[in-house]
This record gives C-alpha cells, structure tokens and sequence, in this order.
C-alpha cells in the first residue's frame, strides 16, 4: 500500500514541474515576442534609446538570440550613425549607415533610413569638396591683394542657399572671415591712394583735391575691384535699394530681423552668420510664396 502512495506522489511531482516549466516557457516566448515588437514599433517613432531597450530585455528571454541580437546591434550603429551626423563627422556617419544598410535580416525601416541618409550624406561631402575649392580659389585672391576679385569669388558661396545650412557652418564662417579682411583691405588700399593723390594735389583747392583723391583711388583698382569696393565698402552687406529692405510697403525694423533670426535659428539655420538683408529676403521670399518664416527656412535655407 505503501509503495503505490509513493508512485502517485512520483507522477504528481513530475506533472506539477512539468507543467510549471510548460508554462514558464510559454510565458518566457510571449515576453520575448512582447519585447521584439515592442522595438519594432519604437524603431517606427524614432525611439531609438527605447528600441535598444526592447531588444536587450528581448535577449534576457532568450538568450544569445541572433535575431534580438541583430536588431539591437543594428540600431545602436544606427544611432553611432546620427550622432556623428550631428557632430559633422561626415566620414564616420557614412560608414555607419553603410554598415545599417548591409545588414541582413534586421530592420527594413532601418536599413530604408539608412539609406537614405547615405545619400545626404554623400551630397554633403560633395558639396563640402566644392565649397572648399571656392574659398581656396578666394583666400588665394586675397593674399595677392585683388580684395574685389576675392569677394566676387566669395559670392558664388553666399549666393548658393545650401552654403548657409549647419553642415557647412564652419566654412561659412570661414567665408565670412575673409570678406570683412577683403572689405577692410578694399578700404585701407583706397585710403591710402586718397592719400596719395591729397599730397601730390595739395595746391589745389579742397574740393579739387577731394575729386582727384577719389579718381585716382578709383584708377588704382581694376573695372571689377572698383564694382566690388561699392558694393562692400564699410560693410559686410551689399548696398541695397529702399525696395529691397521693404515689407509689403513698409520698412522692416531692426526688431523684425532680431525676430526673424530667432525663427531661422529655431528651424535649424545658422542665421546668426546671416547679414541682415539675406534675413530680410527670407522675410520676403516667405511673404511672396505665401509660408510661414519657419517653414520656408526648413525648405529652403537647410
């Protein structure tokens, strides 16, 4: 009698773990599927730090899965990807989304990101490469003294909308850097020509002399430089019209440009490197096409 007690007791033990680790299984599967869809559907928001998450407790279910292993390690290149975006570390951040693309069976709104990026980036770069060669070519013109011929050359820079985009701002305020020394070497070369021409004049009357000091500083600069010192001369900003520093009539004040620099820079543009008529043809332009200050930035100053 004894010995069938312990034999049911037996069968009763092992269905009860059996049965325990049926279930802690199955509860274990339905986590781990939780968790993967969970990172699934953050990868769709952009919850990148969240998605990690959802794919490291994913692996905690099931341990060294290929699969939560995969898409945790494709999101954090992912990210290392976007944070050196941010950085303007154009190299590295092409490397990372190459690696996010090329990865096999992972995130497919990942590996289209990527993608993507890729190709901003590459134009960037390329961008980058151009810029360059437009401002060696204008430093170049700037250590042989032709100041007019460098500030034309810097024009093709501050004239291309994309030039004033973050990614380019450290050339931008290179650029700028350059046309202040050219508009100062434009004014000190016409001083000293002004100066020239009063002492060589000196026996004439005052008025004479202020004609001749200002032909001969003229004379001394060619057709272009003449164009370029008008243009520039004691400013970093291009003489403009009446018209042109209008707003649907009305004369747009100091505080609507202050204003408006805040927009631009809340949209992602560097427009504290902005002169205050590129702010003021925003300003226009925006009217014109009928869109808010911000939107027009994000379209067409990034």
């Amino acid at each position: 009698m004894k010995k069938w007690v312990w034999v049911v007791a037996t069968i009763v033990v092992a269905l009860l773990i059996g049965g325990y680790a049926y279930s802690n299984h199955h509860a274990t599967a339905k986590e781990y599927q939780a968790a993967m869809a969970n990172g699934r559907t953050a990868i769709q928001s952009k919850h990148y730090t969240q998605a990690e998450s959802y794919f490291q407790n994913a692996l905690k279910r099931r341990l060294n899965d290929k699969t939560a292993q995969r898409y945790l390690t494709q999101t954090q290149r992912f990210v290392s990807a976007e944070n050196a975006l941010d950085d303007l570390h154009f190299a590295s951040a092409q490397k990372h989304y190459q690696t996010v693309q090329d990865t096999k069976n992972g995130s497919q709104v990942l590996t289209k990101r990527a993608q993507d990026r890729l190709k901003q980036v590459k134009t960037i770069r390329s961008n980058i490469k151009q810029f360059k060669k437009l401002l060696t070519k204008a430093q170049g013109q700037n250590e042989a003294l032709n100041y007019g011929q460098s500030n034309t050359t810097l024009d093709e820079l501050f004239n291309n909308s994309k030039f004033r985009q973050r990614y380019y701002k450290n050339l931008y305020s290179q650029a700028l850097a350059l046309r202040k020394a050219n508009n100062a070497g434009q004014t000190a070369s016409l001083a000293s020509s002004a100066s020239s021409t009063a002492a060589a004049s000196s026996s004439e009357s005052s008025a004479t002399s202020s004609s001749t000091a200002t032909s001969s500083s003229s004379a001394s600069l060619t057709s272009s430089e003449q164009a370029a010192a008008k243009n520039y001369s004691g400013s970093n900003e291009y003489t403009v019209t009446k018209k042109q520093k209008e707003l649907n009539g009305k004369t747009i004040t100091a505080d609507q440009i202050a204003s408006a620099r805040k927009t631009i820079n809340a949209a992602g543009v560097q427009a504290d490197a902005m002169s205050d008529q590129d702010v003021r043809v925003a300003l226009q332009q925006a009217n014109k096409k009928d869109m808010s200050l911000s939107a027009y930035a994000k379209q067409y100053l990034q």
